[in-house]
């Protein structure tokens, strides 16, 4: 990879740090965050970048834990980008506690631990997800694709990752107060964004890594064809889901739902709706685009930027409406833009993220499989 390109994520991290360092020192006042509207774009980087690493981790599990065999050439780069993923994800989420006295006292969630609590078990479950995901990617590094500790690791890392996403779910689908998470929807459409960001971000990251390589292998070029075609099936599925959404929004007759109502009229959730589905949707069910690279980057991207303008549509849907004792002395909707402060901490995060990838490609052999 060239200088210039290290250079540009070097400025990104640097940019990123500041907003950190910022944040950790000023406390949540340099966002633009109040009491209604209190979870946005840091949330929504925690939630678009962890949910993508739980689709990386299933794409990295299809040829060691369920036996595909032809996933094999994807494996390597879908473990290495699913700890980097997951690992941002979790700074961001950090970066949404605020000051450091905030983050200092959530040691005490380790030490009075409240097994009744969702958020609880989803702290804790995304910490040793985190661990093992690492795990096995060392091994899979090593050359170790068929050892008893690379499989159990492998399926540890699996297996934290369903409990994981099965936790967060429960934090958002249990919200009573807030119908326009809408409930236990909720991890319906989890599950399925989360594939379909994983497969977005393999196809392009693969596309990236080969290019500079020179090209691909005879078997790169069949798996590479299959997930492109995975990924269009999942972006069907998740555009279902989007207008099953949008149906119950518009039809409840919940007056929580105006808030929902509301953020279909803005950009974000057309962003959501065209850029992150139907476009990309358009270019892989066409053959004589999905087959070329240039067709598999634009979808790519275009679904990536979509689903992060999905996670703050969630967001906000449930958020801008207040509502209890803050509807009497609030507007009826409350408008929200971002700070300078909440798009560093999405700077930060995927500099982060493509630093790690981008050392990855130079150092280590990503594509590489089992010799039997």
């Amino acid at each position: 990879m060239s200088k210039a390109w290290f250079g540009l994520l070097g400025i990104g991290l640097l940019i990123g740090l500041f907003t950190a360092l910022t944040v950790v020192v000023r406390g949540l006042g340099v966002y633009n965050l109040n009491d209604v509207t209190f979870w946005a774009m840091p949330m929504a980087g925690y939630l678009f970048f962890a949910l993508t690493a739980a689709g990386l981790t299933l794409l990295s599990s299809l040829p060691s834990i369920f036996g595909l065999k032809e996933y094999y050439p994807f494996a390597k780069r879908a473990a290495l980008l699913a700890f980097a993923a997951l690992l941002v994800g979790i700074m961001c989420k950090g970066l949404d506690l605020g000051p450091m006295s905030t983050l200092l006292n959530t040691v005490w969630i380790g030490l009075s631990p409240n097994p009744a609590s969702p958020i609880w078990w989803m702290a804790v479950l995304y910490g040793f997800y985190l661990t093992f995901v690492l795990i096995k990617f060392y091994f899979i590094n090593k050359g170790e694709w068929h050892t008893t500790r690379s499989w159990t690791g492998g399926l540890l890392a699996l297996g934290l990752m369903i409990m994981a996403y099965t936790a967060l779910s429960v934090v958002f689908g249990t919200a009573d107060a807030r119908p326009a998470f809408f409930g236990h929807f909720t991890a319906l459409y989890f599950a399925v964004t989360a594939l379909t960001s994983g497969m977005a971000a393999i196809v392009l990251a693969s596309f990236v890594q080969t290019a500079i390589r020179g090209g691909m292998s005879h078997q790169e070029e069949h798996a590479f064809d299959k997930v492109a075609k995975i990924f269009a099936v999942m972006l069907a599925i998740a555009l279902f889901v989007f207008i099953l959404r949008a149906i119950i929004g518009y039809t409840s007759l919940q007056v929580e739902f105006q808030g929902f109502r509301y953020i279909a009229g803005t950009g974000i959730y057309q962003m959501e709706l065209w850029l992150g589905l139907i476009i990309p949707l358009i270019l892989m069910v066409v053959p004589a685009i999905r087959k070329t690279a240039a067709g598999k980057v634009v979808a790519s991207v275009l679904a990536l930027v979509g689903m992060f303008a999905g996670r703050l549509v969630m967001l906000l849907s449930a958020q801008v409406m207040p509502i209890g004792a803050m509807a009497e002395t609030r507007p009826e909707i409350v408008t929200y833009t971002p700070s300078f402060f909440e798009w560093g901490t999405i700077i930060l995060a995927l500099s982060l993220c493509l630093m790690i990838y981008s050392l990855g490609v130079k150092y280590l052999n990503l594509e590489a499989t089992p010799e039997h």
